[in-house]
């Protein structure tokens, strides 16, 4: 293990781990306080403790190790492997194989859903899902998607056990199939417009949003409805819980999507890269050269720090406050912490700009003499535009609504009643 050297970088970089040849995911274990991450190059995972940062093990598993995955029911790491197609099954504990699944069709991305005790494994080369039993390891299922269809992302959605997979039909005709994790079946097709690339959920509205090659869709969380469009190109997406907000990478930078109005409300220019969020401090963590650390309330850069030749996935270990950035061509494993004592309001705070107050009304809601203001639904729809200096009403139906007030830039908050 190498120890971060520069004076300046001391408050974040905290260590540089040797791992395995090219790490090609990397995911935490919260149970055990471990991190995995799959070398692709030698056929092994490096196991990493999330407390001394020090390496527990490294495993064996098959060729061209490519993806992980934590099962948080039983405590088992999934690692695939392609090229032979192997499912190989790591004890969360002991660090040790349990078993090795023989696999086909690729097998790239996974995501695990708790509620069912499943995996769902994308296997790109026969255009479907495949289904394991979490407790067996044995398959249970498959979800075809079509013979031109490629699967982006996955992601599963625990409000709905819904499993979201977003596909690549070519041209104009993508779509988010949605998959009922109860019967293993697909209940919903959405078009989207075209080369859909990540999805994120924010757990503030259960939205969820997908980035695509002409926008940023939102999608209701039953999958069935596309509330709204946010004109756009974006390639990846990080929620922020709080002040309940949405990254979306676009070169330069990044857009900062206000998810009350749906509206950008500022950007950041960062160079690029999958990023995270650490919500306990409120900072966001981008996997490049150099790596920034975002302050999530202020949208503002506060620190950037050099990374080596490839920075690749990236993790956020909540036990230990630690941000890991594997490099798949220096064969490290980047160690992150945030070792201020706690997180203070800066200058430009986004909760400062815009204070969210609430109020009870009947019928309708009331804009505030002297100001200019638009009012949205809980979707995000412009309902209504006041008029600048006047009081008014508006008669509106029951449900929550938004005022964003331009010139005290802030929102207020309405729940209509009968």
């Amino acid at each position: 293990m190498w120890l971060a050297a520069s004076v300046g970088w001391a408050q974040y970089l905290e260590a540089v781990i040797p791992v395995g040849d090219t790490p090609d995911d990397i995911v935490w274990n919260a149970t055990s306080n471990k991190v995995y991450t799959p070398n692709y190059g030698d056929g092994t995972v490096s196991v990493i403790d999330g407390a001394t940062n020090q390496i527990r093990a490294t495993i064996r598993v098959a060729d061209y190790a490519s993806a992980v995955c934590w099962n948080s029911v039983a405590n088992k790491v999934y690692c695939a492997s392609i090229d032979p197609d192997w499912l190989s099954v790591i004890d969360g504990v002991g660090d040790t194989l349990i078993r090795k699944v023989r696999m086909r069709g690729a097998p790239t991305r996974m995501v695990f859903n708790p509620a069912m005790n499943k995996l769902y494994v994308v296997c790109i080369d026969d255009h479907m899902v495949r289904v394991y039993d979490g407790s067996a390891d044995t398959l249970v299922g498959e979800v075809w998607f079509g013979e031109i269809t490629d699967v982006y992302t996955v992601l599963w959605h625990p409000a709905s056990n819904r499993l979201f997979c977003a596909t690549y039909c070519g041209g104009e005709s993508d779509t988010v199939f949605v998959i009922d994790c109860s019967m293993d079946v697909i209940d919903e097709r959405r078009p989207v417009g075209r080369q859909p690339y990540a999805m994120c959920r924010n757990p503030v509205n259960n939205f969820i949003y997908l980035a695509t090659q002409r926008a940023v869709y939102v999608l209701s969380s039953a999958g069935d409805t596309v509330v709204t469009q946010i004109p756009g190109y974006a390639n990846d997406l990080c929620a922020v819980p709080f002040p309940n907000k949405v990254y979306a990478l676009a070169s330069p930078g990044l857009r900062v999507i206000d998810c009350y109005t749906h509206t950008v409300i500022d950007s950041v220019t960062i160079a690029g890269g999958v990023f995270i969020c650490d919500t306990l401090r409120a900072k966001v963590y981008s996997a490049c050269e150099p790596a920034p650390v975002i302050d999530a309330r202020a949208d503002t850069v506060l620190d950037t720090l050099p990374m080596g030749r490839s920075p690749e996935c990236i993790c956020w270990n909540s036990t230990n406050s630690r941000v890991y950035i594997n490099d798949n061509m220096d064969d490290v494993v980047y160690v992150i912490r945030d070792t201020s004592t706690g997180i203070s309001e800066p200058a430009r705070s986004t909760l400062a700009r815009r204070p969210l107050r609430s109020t009870i009304s009947r019928g309708s809601i009331k804009i505030r003499d002297g100001f200019r203001g638009v009012v949205y639904d809980a979707a995000g729809s412009c309902v209504l535009k006041s008029v600048a200096g006047a009081a008014r009403r508006a008669s509106l139906n029951p449900g929550a609504y938004f005022v964003r007030y331009d010139d005290a830039d802030e929102v207020e908050k309405f729940v209509v009643v009968k």
